[in-house]
């Protein structure tokens, strides 16, 4: 019986002792990760001039892409639309409640109307 217990405390300390070279290998042999600098967002204003809105069609998240309106501003825009019908023309959007000359000026090359 003596001997029984011998065999299984030395298998077991061999079990722990592969165990731990093994571990060892792993750390030794694993591949170092490298710093990696932070990425960085493109900027969104060069990319907004290539987004072109029809104002007579744009639910409430493409109005949001132009300078100065929030979902506040294009919700009073689809509004608008729904009471008058379409704009005739980008200047037209002028007339909405919250929306002035000079944010319906800086939309130039970025809304249009059919």
């Amino acid at each position: 019986m003596p001997d029984k217990k011998r065999r299984e405390r030395l298998f077991l300390l061999l079990c722990l002792a592969v165990a731990g070279v093994c571990a060892g290998l792993a750390f030794r042999f694993a591949v170092p990760l490298r710093l990696q600098k932070p990425q960085t967002l493109p900027d969104t204003k060069e990319l907004a001039a290539y987004t072109q809105v029809e104002l007579n069609t744009a639910d409430a998240d493409a109005l949001c892409t132009l300078p100065g309106v929030g979902p506040r501003n294009a919700q009073a825009i689809l509004d608008y639309r729904a009471q008058y019908g379409p704009f005739a023309q980008v200047e037209d959007a002028a007339q909405v409640p919250g929306i002035t000359q000079a944010m319906v000026d800086s939309w130039a090359g970025q809304a249009y109307v059919r």
